[in-house]
């Protein structure tokens, strides 16, 4: 089997001649920065100008040579969007920090000493009060992509490498709010003026649909599997009410992939952090066919339920290792041990594809990060 036809049977709950690998490519499965060097220096490469893909992350695209290396099945392309003009865009910085505005009004700031994010520091509405003065929010338009980047993605098309779009307009419908009005604001207006979220929220899902149409005329044809993120978990539950999610949020989830599944036969990904237990089988409904990153230190996301009740439904993506707690601060062997068990745990039967518990991170030892990957692949045949 080729990279893309293993990513393909697992997808579709069959077993291949051995687990698909993503370390660095997929939604959330990539690496940031600062261990993205050890990882070039481990390998003995020189790499200029690193490409960062996420700004607040600080993750970036790890190059081709490092993705082949680590035998990673899936590739993602190195989207250029033609964006327009917008009125809150703009980049500075002063003696302590640097600043970023986006699209969306939110502000960043990393400070120049000892940090490694951008953190949320300021949003556009955040002393909005009515709906009338929400309107003065000026939306994003969605990006164009040029005919002549088809190329790349065609390129692993034919290298026989699975191929996903990471990519996404905003955040999810949950989590696209708090970058327009905060945290705070966003999660109150849920409780008590609905009428204030739910048009924002239906206008959002306009702008997806628009974006991920714009996407298909350039790369249409040649995509595997689409990202969308919504962090609906918390490490003990839910964000906030399964009730809430279920009635406001997935349902204009399963309209956004019934619209992206009528473009062209593909599985779409929820990226959602936290305990999801609750919602599962309502994420499985909205017509999710991927959960990443499968956070199985959260309350009720043990592996062996997961894979019990769930895992004829649905592909884990993630969960291979623990980033929170085992991959930066264990020893190799400990990584080994859980590397060894989380793979017994989701492989059987297909359906899981061994990445991270979320992006690797620059406090990750080289020694642990390559304990795991040589455990993968002592263990990673059927």
């Amino acid at each position: 089997m080729n990279s893309r036809e293993r990513v393909l049977c697992t997808l579709n709950h069959k077993e291949p001649d051995r687990i698909p690998l993503d370390l660095g490519s997929g939604h959330c499965c990539k690496f940031t920065k600062y261990f993205y060097v050890k990882l070039l220096d481990y390998f003995g490469i020189k790499e200029d100008n690193l490409e960062i893909c996420s700004l607040p992350y600080q993750v970036v695209y790890a190059s081709d040579k490092v993705l082949d290396l680590l035998k990673g099945d899936v590739r993602n392309p190195r989207l250029k969007p033609i964006r327009p003009p917008n009125p809150y865009s703009k980049k500075w910085e002063d003696e302590e920090s640097y600043y970023a505005r986006n699209e969306w009004g939110t502000l960043y700031r990393m400070p120049k000493q000892h940090a490694l994010y951008f953190d949320l520091y300021d949003t556009v509405l955040k002393n909005s009060e009515s709906l009338e003065e929400d309107q003065k929010f000026v939306w994003p338009v969605p990006e164009k992509f040029d005919r002549n980047d088809r190329k790349e993605m065609e390129d692993y098309r034919n290298a026989g490498f699975a191929t996903m779009i990471t990519e996404v307009f905003g955040n999810g419908f949950l989590q696209t709010g708090p970058l327009v009005w905060g945290f705070e604001n966003w999660l109150a207006m849920l409780a008590a003026e609905p009428e204030r979220c739910i048009p924002f929220m239906e206008k959002l899902l306009e702008k997806k649909i628009e974006y991920y149409d714009n996407i298909f005329a350039v790369y249409g044809g040649l995509i595997d599997t689409t990202a969308e993120p919504d962090d609906f978990g918390t490490q003990r539950g839910t964000f906030v009410s399964p009730k809430l999610i279920r009635e406001m949020m997935l349902p204009l989830h399963k309209k956004l992939n019934a619209h992206i599944k009528s473009k062209q036969a593909i599985k779409t990904m929820l990226h959602t952090c936290g305990s999801v237990y609750a919602i599962l089988p309502d994420i499985i409904e909205a017509g999710y066919d991927i959960l990443n990153p499968v956070q199985i230190a959260a309350a009720n996301m043990e592996p062996e339920r997961l894979k019990k009740e769930f895992g004829k439904d649905i592909v884990f993506w993630g969960g291979g290792i623990n980033t929170q707690a085992t991959l930066p601060n264990g020893t190799p062997q400990q990584v080994r041990d859980e590397t060894k068990r989380l793979i017994d745990a989701f492989a059987p039967g297909g359906g899981f594809v061994f990445s991270t518990v979320h992006n690797v991170q620059d406090d990750v030892p080289i020694e642990n990060f390559m304990a795991m990957w040589e455990t993968f692949q002592d263990n990673c045949k059927y």
